[in-house]
């Protein structure tokens, strides 16, 4: 199988509100973080899974007001985006360098294997990342998200928890001791057909509308899971990778486009574009390179993905419902022993 994401399309910034809201729910757990440190001064910080910056910058922006204003760091700390080689980094380049707030710097390596020196990094964040799976495990069969045939999604599970547990390895090796670990994972509390789910069934009769070939459909699976909450506070695995638990909790993220559709803010069309440039900015990537692996020619790929969100803007302009109203997160602090 190929790695599971080359990174999110160039238009993320600008279109990961999402994404952007939970970060911003973080920041309460962000300070009880930073209050349960046990270190002398904070000189690194890493956030994983950066892709553009746009939403990293305000973690790390929160991240480093309340450690002045609590006096836990004594000079500017450096600050370590870490993402694949593939990401757009120039966009975030730009936005570090727009900012100013901070000096930051790059990682490009996979976070499922370890980024930076042992014994380096004082806090680590990550948020709306490790859903991503560092491979497919397999295919998903006539839809592109693991979890109506059972094999199928006890092997999207399985991969999961290797690829977190690797994950937690990795954030160990690099922590020093007392420094805290800060995540924000997409997950699910529903034994049911989810929001998301729905919107699965969309891009994937979306894709059956064009003439795309067999193998192409076959390989249109998002290499993602959202975990259940016991799998992401896993004590067990925690103590297993000379983690603590200070914190856990779950909230329901309101998307913040269908809410602003809802109050009658934004226009039912408006919506719809909104709403297939948030799934574009994550998803086309991976369409991309499937038509590509496919023999596609490059001059036909892009006329098919513009009919595929044409297709897409349609369907949620006629279906507004299929769009997932809210996002289940699980938010977590670890402290390193």
């Amino acid at each position: 199988m190929p790695d599971a994401t080359h990174g999110m399309s160039k238009t993320y910034n600008s279109s990961s509100a999402p994404q952007k809201a939970a970060v911003q729910s973080s920041f309460d757990i962000i300070e009880e973080g930073i209050n349960a440190l046990d270190v002398s001064s904070v000189s690194i910080i890493a956030d994983y899974g950066s892709s553009q910056g746009a939403n990293s910058i305000q973690a790390i922006n929160k991240i480093i007001d309340y450690l002045r204003q609590t006096n836990k760091c004594s000079k500017s700390p450096l600050v370590i985006h870490n993402d694949l080689p593939t990401n757009d980094w120039t966009s975030l380049f730009e936005l570090v360098n727009e900012n100013k707030s901070y000096y930051g710097v790059a990682s490009g390596r996979s976070f499922y294997e370890q980024c930076l020196p042992s014994n380096s990094v004082h806090i680590g964040y990550s948020s709306t990342s490790i859903h991503w799976l560092s491979k497919k495990p397999c295919n998903i069969m006539n839809n592109c998200f693991a979890t109506r045939n059972r094999k199928e999604y006890e092997a999207y599970r399985q991969q999961a928890q290797i690829d977190y547990s690797n994950f937690l390895k990795h954030r160990s090796n690099e922590l020093v001791s007392g420094g805290v670990l800060i995540l924000a994972i997409v997950c699910t509390k529903n034994a049911d057909k989810t929001d998301f789910e729905c919107l699965c069934d969309c891009l994937y009769e979306c894709a059956q509308s064009l003439p795309m070939k067999k193998d192409e459909l076959i390989e249109f699976t998002a290499p993602m899971l959202f975990r259940s909450y016991e799998d992401c506070v896993d004590e067990k695995l925690f103590n297993q990778h000379s983690f603590q638990l200070i914190k856990s909790k779950m909230l329901a993220i309101k998307y913040p486009i269908y809410k602003q559709w809802k109050e009658n803010e934004i226009t039912l069309d408006e919506f719809a574009r909104s709403t297939a440039s948030f799934v574009r900015g994550w998803c086309e990537p991976m369409l991309e390179e499937i038509l590509v692996n496919n023999g596609r020619i490059q001059s036909e790929i892009p006329d098919l993905l513009n009919r595929f969100w044409n297709l897409f803007e349609e369907k949620v302009r006629q279906q507004p419902h299929v769009v997932h109203t809210f996002s289940d997160y699980t938010y977590v602090v670890l402290k390193k022993m």
